[in-house]
């Protein structure tokens, strides 16, 4: 799999004990932790966040009006589902239904509410007045339906776990980004991550959003958490023992409470001394928030925000008051839910949902398209993604002039009788039922409608007997604890008394609907994805060489796999990479075949030969010289080669080349084309290509930024015969490497040549001067080199003879 790069950050993480109670992550120094662990993946991140706050601050200019007057505050969301075609591809109805319930809970309507809250936490119970809505229309002004599938084995414990926000991205400051995936990496301490969020104040928006496990978006209380994060609150022990969350009325807690429920209120009272209460507790008979979103109670025993809480979001929202120049600054989110952007996003009351969004999509169960003739394949539908009962016919094409039409089957068997390479086509044909919702039926297009109708809710509302009636509240009545709680208690944090003698009514909310019948038809072509092969290969020629002169040397014996992801961060229409032939670059002649680095994509790059008879060789090797070059200091790019003997259905290492060896060329700033002195060569050999069916496959791994890598003179044959020399003689030879600080140098075929021999970074910049003069052998050794004084690092050593590198390689220093 494979999906274009964006580099990454986090901040708030939540993840499961083996008991199931939700543990978060947050502290300082979580994201400089990440960036020493995968540093090339973060190179990126300075530019891309540069481009971003441009555009938003132009944005910002551009704004014709800014506040919504005592309004709801609606934030677009796009929600980006990786999975692999499991259960992980959750449907368009259950990422609905959890933004109904993250909409409940943020304003104070969560269903557990009544049941589940003391009257003290009740008393100070906050309503936020948001609402998060799929958007429909995405950063280029398209319908969209607001959710973008991407298949990836990325949803499989990515490394690094911020990897997932590679896959798609949109504007973070004008949608809420969310993702969900199947599994995280286990923790270090034995935990399962749940999700994470990033801080409104992190300033890094190429990565602003919520991931969280596909599971727990269902739910709805994970979402709720990190949602509560992404608008800037913290946990309510504010991350240490009887820590500070910032917030008046969240009373002091010790830590967070796992398994904490309404039956244990009032909680952790007068409970003082190691491992139990704060003393702040003995003073508050009410004891701690259990019931907050933001402790780690399980999602049936937490039920608010409070008062205080949404004052803190709504300064991300709106911005912070000034009290010196009175006046109010922007907030970190406020451009989100602007009359401009709700109008660029298609959030809007009444704003009609595209039809037929969904997309048809099907896999090889095995997870191989590559197989030898005769052999089944099974090959599994998405059906249930849309919905149950909604799709009335599905038709294949397997490209070999069999047709499945009219097949209800989501699983379905294929038998190839011929070789060559195969276009797969899936049909669905399905009903659908859209909807619109307006407060009021004026706002909802009625002249295509199908049929409509009204929601009446029953929303609690909360304050003064006389605020109550005058909003029109029935079943009014007072609320106050007659067991002390309420009037006699307080908490110290800002000794903060809450009113809890409140009134508690009922409001009818009512909410417009109309829905749209549809029946939609979606077909989706896979070219090139089945390979079928012979048993046995029909090239029994010795040896073979592609030198890519001709462009057809890549095209007629060589197979490129990619897998392009859906989502694309910055919406550009630019290709995903893969290889391709380039003229006028070659260790000799005038082509090669190249990865470009302007089309980087995480994930891989195949390139897959035919079969070969190598049944008749004594020693079957393959032989190939490459030249790569790195975009920073910490190359992560590696190249692997395998091979096959059963028609590529296990592919078996072959070797490898390590990221320091595929940019073996060093760091380029600009556009890397390699001279003759910069290009290497190896040889690959096992006793086991000794077989009548062979295939080979170079995979270029990419994991972050890279500068371009080119491959030439791919050579299968006897190793004895890719053995001999061929354009350059000369050799470098470095030992030990790595080396702790003492190396020796060795340099072949440089007899009667004056040279250099430089050290220098990975920056291009000369470090030192090992040896300059005249080299009097074939076989010359520099001995007793000291590089202990030299920080470690990657290093190159070149050999200069009249102003041109003649020979080059690396030297790792590692002490």
């Amino acid at each position: 799999m494979k999906n274009r790069l964006l580099p990454l950050i986090f901040t708030a993480l939540l993840v499961t004990t083996s008991l199931t109670a939700q543990v978060c992550g947050t502290y300082e120094g979580s994201y400089e932790e990440q960036e020493q662990k995968y540093p090339a993946f973060y190179q990126g991140l300075e530019s891309l966040n540069a481009d971003l706050e441009t555009n938003y601050k132009s944005a910002l200019s551009k704004l014709t009006h800014l506040k919504v007057e005592n309004g709801k505050k609606i934030i677009p969301v796009v929600v980006h589902v990786i999975h692999d075609m499991g259960g992980e591809n959750i449907s368009d109805a259950s990422i609905q239904g959890a933004l109904d319930i993250l909409n409940a809970n943020i304003n104070g309507q969560a269903s557990n509410f009544l049941t589940k809250t003391p009257d003290i936490f009740a008393s100070v119970r906050g309503d936020l007045n948001i609402e998060f809505r799929l958007a429909k229309k995405d950063p280029l002004g398209n319908p969209t339906s607001g959710i973008v599938r991407v298949r990836s084995e990325l949803t499989h414990e990515p490394e690094p776990r911020n990897a997932v926000k590679a896959l798609s991205y949109w504007n973070s400051y004008q949608y809420l980004n969310i993702w969900t995936l199947q599994k995280f990496l286990p923790q270090d301490d034995g935990n399962t991550l749940l999700g994470y969020a990033q801080f409104p104040w992190s300033n890094r928006m190429s990565t602003d959003g919520v991931v969280l496990l596909a599971s727990q978006m269902i739910s709805g209380g994970t979402l709720t958490h990190e949602c509560g994060h992404w608008l800037g609150l913290r946990h309510v022990w504010g991350d240490a023992d009887c820590g500070d969350d910032g917030v008046g009325d969240t009373p002091p807690a010790y830590g967070p409470n796992f398994g904490i429920d309404l039956s244990d209120f009032p909680y952790h009272v007068g409970n003082i001394g190691i491992g139990s209460g704060c003393v702040a507790d003995s003073l508050n008979p009410a004891g701690e928030m259990f019931v907050n979103y933001m402790d780690y109670s399980q999602d049936a025993d937490v039920t608010m925000f409070t008062k205080g809480q949404n004052a803190v979001m709504n300064e991300t929202l709106e911005g912070i008051y000034d009290t010196e120049t009175n006046e109010t600054g922007i907030g970190y989110r406020e451009y989100m839910w602007s009359a401009d952007n709700i109008l660029a996003t298609g959030v809007s009351d009444g704003y009609l949902t595209p039809t037929c969004s969904q997309k048809a999509d099907f896999t090889i169960t095995t997870g191989i398209s590559s197989m030898c003739k005769g052999e089944d394949i099974i090959i599994k539908g998405n059906k249930s993604q849309f919905g149950n009962g909604n799709v009335t016919e599905m038709s294949w094409d397997f490209g070999d002039n069999t047709l499945s039409a009219n097949d209800n089957a989501n699983f379905l068997t294929h038998t190839y009788a011929t070789e060559g390479l195969f276009d797969i086509s899936f049909t669905v044909v399905y009903n659908e039922t859209t909807e619109a919702r307006a407060a009021s039926l004026s706002d909802l297009d009625l002249s295509n409608v199908s049929s409509y109708d009204s929601i009446v809710k029953t929303i609690i509302v909360q304050g003064t007997e006389s605020e109550l009636t005058t909003m029109g509240a029935i079943n009014i009545a007072l609320h106050l604890d007659l067991d002390g709680y309420s009037v006699n208690s307080y908490w110290e944090n800002g000794v903060y008394y809450p009113d809890t003698l409140f009134y508690r009514g009922e409001l009818a909310q009512t909410t417009y609907i109309a829905y749209y019948d549809n029946t939609c038809t979606s077909t989706t072509v896979k070219e090139n994805f089945i390979s079928v092969n012979p048993t046995s290969s029909s090239n029994t020629t010795g040896s073979y060489t592609y030198s890519f002169e001709n462009e057809a040397d890549l095209s007629d014996d060589w197979h490129i796999t990619t897998n392009a992801a859906d989502g694309d961060w910055s919406f550009n229409s630019t290709q995903n990479s893969s290889w391709e032939w380039v003229n006028g670059i070659a260790i000799s002649g005038n082509a090669s075949i190249m990865i470009d680095k302007d089309n980087l994509t995480l994930g891989s790059d195949e390139l897959i030969s035919k079969a070969y008879d190598l049944s008749a060789l004594s020693n079957p090797a393959i032989k190939f010289s490459w030249s790569g070059a790195a975009a920073n200091t910490f190359p992560v790019n590696e190249l692997k080669v395998y091979y096959s003997d059963d028609c590529g259905e296990v592919w078996r290492a072959l070797g490898s080349l390590a990221p320091v060896e595929a940019a073996n060329a060093g760091l380029y700033t600009t556009n890397f084309k390699p001279d003759a002195t910069e290009w290497s060569d190896t040889i690959m050999t096992k006793a086991q290509l000794k077989n009548d069916n062979i295939k080979f496959k170079f995979e270029y791994v990419t994991a972050g930024s890279a500068n371009n890598f080119y491959i030439d003179n791919i050579r299968i044959g006897e190793a004895s015969a890719l053995s001999a020399p061929t354009v350059n003689a000369s050799k470098l030879s470095i030992y030990p490497n790595p080396t702790n600080g003492q190396a020796v140098i060795t340099l072949e075929e440089l007899a009667d040549m004056n040279v250099e021999v430089r050290l220098v970074n990975i920056l291009g910049a000369e470090v030192r001067n090992l040896f300059e003069g005249e080299i009097v052998s074939n076989y010359y050794v520099l001995d007793n080199i000291d590089l202990s004084a030299l920080e470690t690092g990657i290093y190159f050593v070149k050999v200069v003879a009249k102003g041109n590198v003649v020979t080059t390689d690396k030297l790792i220093l590692s002490k």
